[in-house]
């Protein structure tokens, strides 16, 4: 006997597993072209609900993102950007960064005691982590890497000490799935930043950006210098022979809401601020280059160390 219509049809898969299968293929696609092809068949296949097994196609999209593919972790470690120090970080409440977690559970605990990492050995050696996240736009991959503070200290006698700071370091990888090169580096301080291009700052082994570190304000600069006063570019940032650097590679924590402190979206633990994942800047295809004066004045004026305007970075 002929089996029936009904017996032969492939049975109906849910709603929500196809939902979640449809993202899963969608980041498959965002994170690397080449799968295109596949990816956008699967799409059909299960829109048409053809396909019998479920675990199948679920199979499939996991191997579609292994070995590097569909991650950004790789690239994220390649291009992390090494940070230089001034000579007297880590000595009179000049801290290094720390981590935003112990921070926050410190405060959640309803310690509100200064935080203010003095050791240099736990940069040096990997132990603080840096907080990356990333996002394609267009041809081009955007990286942003963040550091914590727990403390800033006056950047002169009297003004811009506070509790709680956090200093992001964006790329561009132009061209990531055909031909990888960094490009863009946007370097960002005192609630501004700006731009500057390929051969217009400092690089390690060919993929690392080197950002200096303002001492007591930690914004990121593209070279050393300042006269220690508050203006926008005078942040001390003079590593001298000491050479303290962090290598942010050695530990790289992705913003992924993975804990409580990336979800809270309230600022009294952050000292009036936001964390990362609730700030404007957050979405990465949306920056612009610089924000401040093109001319050099002591406030803010980022586009005038700027290899770019303020048109999208």
């Amino acid at each position: 006997m002929a089996p029936s219509a009904a017996s032969t049809r492939a049975p109906e898969v849910p709603e929500v597993a196809m939902e979640s299968l449809y993202q899963e293929v969608q980041q498959s696609i965002a994170s690397h072209w080449l799968f295109f092809f596949v990816a956008w068949m699967l799409v059909e296949l299960l829109s048409m609900r053809r396909l019998a097994s479920l675990p199948l196609v679920a199979t499939l999209v996991v191997l579609m993102s292994r070995d590097g593919l569909g991650q950004f972790d790789e690239f994220a470690a390649k291009y992390a950007p090494r940070l230089r120090f001034d000579q007297t970080e880590g000595s009179g409440d000049r801290c290094f960064p720390e981590s935003a977690e112990d921070y926050y559970n410190a405060r959640a605990s309803d310690d509100w005691d200064r935080r203010c990492n003095m050791d240099y050995e736990s940069v040096a050696s990997g132990s603080i982590p840096t907080y990356w996240h990333a996002a394609v736009c267009g041809y081009h991959l955007h990286i942003a890497y963040w550091s914590f503070y727990g403390y800033n200290h006056d950047c002169d006698c009297c003004s811009g000490e506070r509790d709680a700071w956090f200093e992001s370091l964006v790329i561009k990888i132009r061209d990531y799935t055909l031909d990888e090169r960094l490009h863009e580096v946007r370097f960002s301080q005192k609630n501004g930043w700006y731009t500057r291009i390929t051969g217009n700052y400092e690089i390690l082994e060919e993929t690392h950006p080197i950002a200096y570190v303002g001492k007591a304000s930690h914004g990121f600069y593209h070279d050393d210098g300042g006269t220690g006063t508050c203006c926008y570019y005078q942040d001390y940032r003079n590593p001298d022979d000491v050479d303290q650097h962090m290598d942010t590679w050695l530990n790289l924590v992705e913003l992924d809401n993975s804990s409580a402190w990336m979800t809270d979206s309230s600022t009294d633990i952050w000292n009036g601020i936001s964390s990362p994942l609730f700030r404007n800047d957050w979405d990465l295809c949306a920056l612009n280059g610089c924000t401040g004066s093109n001319l050099a004045v002591c406030g803010t004026s980022g586009c005038h160390k700027s290899d770019t305007d303020d048109d999208p970075f």
